[in-house]
């Protein structure tokens, strides 16, 4: 079997490699990588890499039999010169372009058309976001955004997870230390970290180290699940991604905050806030959460950043202890 796929292949990554080593499982794979011009065409913009530098990641997969280039979107001269049995393609593909041409060809010629699901959180542009990132140590953001906050000022949108508090404070107690900052919006509203806050409300805390967001910085999306021999993993917790996936809808700002004024809770783990940058392993003593006055968040900061006790990371979360 031939089998045929397509793409500009610019900074080859995880969601590549995975329609391409399924196509190849299909069998003799021939690889269409589009030419410079045709990308600045169809995108507005050059790829990061040439052609050549294209070519030749693809090239050096082992289970690639042949690479040809093309310009124009429109893929039935390729089809004719590749004679596949199989396009593999995205399931984007269809509503990238009007494709009605080159469907109509493929069932004229009896070609199976195989359209692979995209692999979530990875892309080129996405890569071009952490490398943008990279350089910078955004203190400032630590200093801005990392508060002390009163505990009956804050409020939630989400159930906790019973199982999951239970957990947490036993080990919190056993530990007496609280490493995860709580991430809330200006509202006081509670957008990750349903389980820890009410771990420590259990705990006797008075006040909360939280990151303070707005929400116009925030993505927020459905949450998918994944269910696999009994165990349950969260796109928002870095999934596997195999097993059962389970879709949930994507809310509103104006719904978590109905949700929190009204107490109809959403279910723990339906919602994903996507925030640009995240703080964990930050360790502060219980007892401070727990005294009258705040703990000094800021002074702690000062010290770990002029220690050099922070590890700025290129997807934007900053690790705060000494590992």
């Amino acid at each position: 079997m031939r089998v045929y796929t397509t793409g500009v292949f610019d900074i080859l990554h995880r969601g590549h490699l995975n329609i391409l080593t399924q196509a190849a499982a299909l069998g003799e794979l021939v690889v269409g990588i589009m030419t410079d011009h045709g990308v600045e065409a169809t995108k507005g913009s050059r790829p990061i890499l040439s052609l050549e530098e294209r070519e030749a990641q693809v090239r050096s997969l082992p289970f690639v039999a042949q690479v040809i280039h093309y310009t124009d979107p429109d893929q039935r001269a390729n089809y004719a010169a590749v004679y596949p049995d199989i396009v593999v393609q995205g399931d984007d593909w269809l509503f990238s372009a009007d494709r009605s041409a080159a469907l109509a060809y493929l069932r004229e010629k009896g070609v199976r058309l195989v359209l692979l699901p995209r692999t979530a959180g990875i892309s080129t542009s996405e890569i071009r976001n952490r490398v943008a990132r990279s350089g910078r140590r955004d203190e400032q953001f630590l200093r801005d955004r990392l508060k002390m906050v009163a505990v009956d000022q804050l409020r939630i949108f989400e159930a906790f997870d019973e199982d999951k508090v239970q957990r947490l404070v036993a080990k919190i107690r056993t530990e007496g230390v609280f490493f995860n900052p709580v991430s809330i919006v200006r509202e006081m509203i509670v957008i990750d970290g349903a389980n820890r806050f009410e771990s420590l409300r259990r705990l006797g805390a008075r006040y909360a180290p939280c990151i303070v967001y707005d929400y116009s910085e925030i993505d927020l999306l459905g949450n998918v699940h994944y269910l696999k021999d009994g165990r349950k993993t969260r796109l928002s917790e870095f999934a596997r991604e195999q097993g059962e996936k389970i879709e949930f809808p994507r809310r509103t700002p104006a719904e978590i905050r109905a949700a929190a004024e009204s107490g109809q809770l959403i279910p723990n783990g339906e919602t994903f806030h996507r925030v640009p940058q995240s703080v964990i392993r930050l360790p502060i003593p219980l007892a401070a959460l727990s005294a009258a006055t705040p703990f000094d968040l800021a002074a702690a900061l000062d010290e770990r950043i002029n220690d050099g006790k922070i590890r700025y990371f290129q997807s934007g979360v900053y690790v705060c202890d000494e590992w």
